[in-house]
């Protein structure tokens, strides 16, 4: 048998047992080692360690550890401007909610956190005005997965560190995207609210004095983004040195500005932040010497090979991969995919002379459809244990988010305008 064979055999049986995928990923490449009897297995280790040592990957607690931060005090702030800006269209409790994970995303990074924090603030809520359980499930879980998207995504920095493009480049190149789908849908909730007649009586009515209140509250925590991507765009700082920044600056505001961390909390957001980032990174860690092992083998080579002798037309080659991005972000973590797919599909879609940094972004795009698409769906599971409910009773409404958010991937594919021109403008 083909040791490369192998790998994949061993991975597949290890993901259907239901093993967590980093057992899975690094099972299938000590597999090939040991069938092939060449190089020694000690190469796994060396190989793992290479991949969890990275300057850019430590970025990735640092920005986890400032979205945990930023929990306490920033986000009541930032929905009660989301509400004045939003709350006299139809449906302005569900399209305030989109504009703060808008806003939380752009804080921390990542869509479960901001689910989990917007949620915990407005779901119930939104079922007390009538929205129905997947509308109000499907609003936190889509809203929450633009953090894919909107910069510091925690995933740019991963894709940034597998491929060697500029991390500044993809936070910038998010921006459109994020901002289209989140637009797509407060459109869609403004629609269905409407027909529906849900979210009456929520519209609130704001004195001169009460809005120049709450912008100068929220203020402070969306001067976060500012730090982050200044610094990265301008030269001052690299990722890794923002991320240090942003967590000191989330600590400040959540201790000495707001005032409402305890030191419970503060160690309560340090262990999870510690358990999270530890999980993501022994993910990356196994990953690594599996892409080496791909690249030894030739596999993206022969993967282009094999697909290019189907059709050289390079949209039906977008479409093809399309569909295995939907696909897989049903079925697994993201971060994952990005480690295992993107050594594969890279070097085909720089071939076609598709710009790194657009592929890049609309692959995030394209893999956010599958944080509220079952059987994963970790942001979908998230918003239902806010909301106490089971992931079927979102059902059919929650099709709804999943059909927008499919639509602006496949928009955000097509047209490298929208991830790319403020790219262009800002160079």
């Amino acid at each position: 048998m083909d040791p490369v064979v192998i790998i994949f055999v061993v991975l597949a049986l290890c993901l259907i047992l239901g093993i967590p995928v980093a057992f899975c990923i690094g099972l299938s490449a000590i597999s090939f080692l040991l069938y092939q009897g060449y190089p020694s297995p000690m190469v796994m280790v060396q190989r793992m360690v290479d991949g969890a040592k990275s300057y850019t990957m430590m970025a990735l607690p640092m920005f986890i550890f400032a979205g945990a931060l930023m929990a306490y005090g920033s986000t009541p702030r930032l929905m009660k401007l989301a509400n004045m800006l939003v709350s006299r269209v139809p449906g302005g409790l569900g399209a305030a909610t989109l504009v703060t994970c808008g806003f939380f995303g752009a804080v921390s990074g990542s869509g479960v956190a901001s689910t989990a924090a917007i949620g915990g603030i407005v779901g119930k809520e939104m079922l007390k005005q009538k929205y129905s359980m997947g509308i109000t499930a499907g609003i936190l879980a889509g809203g929450g997965v633009m953090a894919t998207l909107i910069p510091p995504s925690l995933v740019m920095v991963i894709y940034a560190g597998c491929t060697g493009v500029s991390v500044g480049d993809m936070f910038i190149a998010g921006v459109g995207p994020g901002i289209f789908i989140i637009l797509l849908l407060i459109l869609m909730n403004c629609v269905i609210a409407k027909r529906r007649g849900i979210g009456s009586g929520e519209v609130a009515v704001y004195t001169t004095a009460e809005k120049i209140k709450i912008v100068a509250d929220a203020l402070l925590p969306l001067f976060m983004p500012v730090i982050i991507i200044g610094g990265v765009l301008s030269g001052i700082l690299t990722p890794t040195e923002a991320s240090v920044i942003a967590a000191a600056y989330a600590l400040l505001l959540a201790v000495f500005v707001y005032k409402e961390m305890t030191f419970k909390d503060f160690l309560d957001a340090t262990s999870e932040s510690v358990i999270t980032s530890a999980i993501i990174l022994f993910i990356i860690s196994s990953a690594t010497p599996f892409g080496w092992l791909m690249a030894t083998q030739n596999v993206p080579q022969m993967f282009t090979q094999a697909l290019l002798s189907l059709t050289t037309n390079p949209y039906m080659i977008l479409l093809v991969f399309f569909c295995l991005l939907w696909v897989l972000g049903c079925f697994m973590e993201t971060i994952c995919i990005i480690i295992l797919v993107t050594p594969i599909l890279f070097p085909i879609v720089v071939s076609m002379g598709m710009d790194p940094i657009h592929f890049g972004v609309a692959m995030m795009a394209n893999l956010a459809v599958g944080g509220i698409t079952p059987p994963l769906s970790v942001g979908l599971f998230t918003a239902c244990r806010i909301l106490n409910c089971k992931v079927e009773d979102t059902f059919p409404d929650v099709l709804y988010i999943i059909g927008i958010i499919t639509i602006g991937a496949a928009v955000t594919f097509i047209f490298p305008d929208l991830s790319m021109y403020l790219v262009e403008v800002l160079k």
